[in-house]
């Protein structure tokens, strides 16, 4: 993996995974404004260099693409919170959905917020966790 790591003009800096730097021309940047961070992947031949941005995404445009209200819980935890004791709406309570805890606790007699516990609980598996094990609920 490489990143740009420094813009001097028209020269761009690019740190590689192995320590070394390589310097390229802006116009050797292919189909993207280079700015500092950027992860980039470096193309050589004898005569040319070409550098593309690339398109695995970093940790924070990650977190940036999280829609709004979303909250990070640890998956396993959730998980088992759910299996356990959804019925009772303690997965909602864990993810600060106080609201809608309370509404499973006055109503776990109808056997209905057991039924969408479950659902939530197939919802969780099924999301990827991100690096640190959490996901967004």
């Amino acid at each position: 993996m490489s990143k740009i790591i420094k813009i001097d003009g028209d020269d761009i800096f690019i740190g590689n995974s192995d320590g070394t730097i390589t310097t390229v021309h802006r116009n050797d940047c292919s189909g993207f404004t280079p700015n500092i961070g950027d992860v980039v992947e470096v193309y050589k031949t004898e005569t040319q260099v070409i550098v593309s941005k690339s398109s695995t995404l970093s940790q924070s445009e990650i977190v940036q693409q999280v829609e709004p209200g979303k909250r990070p819980v640890n998956k396993v935890a959730y998980c088992l919170l759910t299996f356990f004791v959804g019925g009772f709406g303690i997965h909602k309570f864990y993810v600060g959905r106080i609201g809608a805890g309370i509404m499973y606790l006055l109503f776990f007699w109808t056997c209905i917020p057991a039924f969408l516990a479950l659902i939530d609980l197939i919802v969780a598996i099924c999301q990827p966790a991100d690096v640190n094990g959490n996901i967004y609920v």
